[in-house]
C-alpha cells in the first residue's frame, strides 16, 4: 500500500496486481460468520508517483555512501519490512517481490564490500526473524515460471484472496471456545481459497486443510 515502500511484484513491476480487501460477514449480533473475497486489479502505486519513490537498492546505496564517510567504520541494519505485510496478507506476488528487493539490497552491499577491503575489513549478515507457515507444493517452480512466461505472474496470488487474518476473525467469532471442531476446521470456515486455487498456485499458508489462506499470522 501507499504507506509502505512500493510493493514490487514477481515481474518486478508495481502495476496490474491483485488487490484484495475481504468483506467480513457478520450476523445481527455482530458475530463474524465468514469472509467474502473482494479482489480487483489495481496498481499498488500510481505510475506517475513511482519515479519519485526510491527503490530499496537505491536506499542501501545512498546509506552506504553516507556512512562510509566515517573513518571509524559503521554499522548498517536494513530491512525489507513489507515482506511481513505481504505474508500476513497471504499474498505471494508481493512476498516474492519483497524477496527480489532483498536480493538487490544484498547485492548492493556485496558490491560495496568488494570495492572497500573485502571481507577482511567488512562483514555481511543476512537473516530472518520468523516465518508465516508457508508451504510450497512440488510444482510451484513450474507454476510460477509458466505465469511469468504468460505475463500473468500476479495470478500466483489467487483472485479469491482476502487480505484478512483468519485467526483474528475466528477468535472474534468465539471459535477458540468451541470444541466441536478442530482448530484447522475452524480456520477453514474463514478461508476463501478453493482446493483448485491451492493447486493452481502450488502453495498454501497455515496447516493443510485450513483452506489455503486460513492463516494470516506468524
Amino acid at each position: 500500500g501507499n504507506d509502505n515502500m512500493p510493493y514490487r511484484g514477481v515481474d518486478s513491476t508495481y502495476l496490474g496486481r491483485h488487490c484484495s480487501v475481504g468483506i467480513v460477514d457478520k450476523d445481527e449480533d455482530d458475530v463474524t460468520l465468514g469472509i467474502t473475497p473482494n479482489t480487483t486489479i489495481c496498481n499498488h502505486w500510481p505510475e506517475e508517483e513511482l519515479k519519485n519513490v526510491p527503490k530499496m537498492r537505491q536506499n542501501i546505496e545512498e546509506a552506504l555512501k553516507f556512512l562510509s564517510k566515517d573513518d571509524d567504520g559503521f554499522f548498517l541494519m536494513a530491512e525489507q519490512g513489507d515482506i511481513d505485510w505481504a505474508a500476513h496478507a497471504n499474498h505471494m506476488d508481493d512476498l516474492i517481490g519483497a524477496m527480489l528487493d532483498i536480493d538487490d539490497m544484498v547485492d548492493a552491499v556485496r558490491k560495496f564490500i568488494d570495492e572497500n577491503g573485502g571481507y577482511e575489513k567488512n562483514a555481511l549478515y543476512v537473516t530472518a526473524d520468523h516465518d508465516h507457515y508457508l508451504t510450497l507444493l512440488p510444482h510451484f517452480p513450474e507454476v510460477l515460471a509458466n505465469l511469468l512466461v504468460d505475463g500473468k505472474s500476479h495470478e500466483i496470488t489467487p483472485f479469491n484472496n482476502t487480505n484478512t487474518n483468519s485467526w483474528d476473525e475466528a477468535i472474534s467469532a468465539g471459535r477458540h471456545e468451541d470444541d466441536s471442531k478442530s482448530q484447522t476446521e475452524h480456520l477453514k470456515d474463514f478461508a476463501t481459497w478453493s482446493d483448485e486455487d491451492i493447486q493452481n498456485v502450488a502453495h498454501f499458508f497455515g496447516p493443510w486443510g485450513s483452506g489455503g489462506n486460513g492463516w494470516g499470522s506468524h
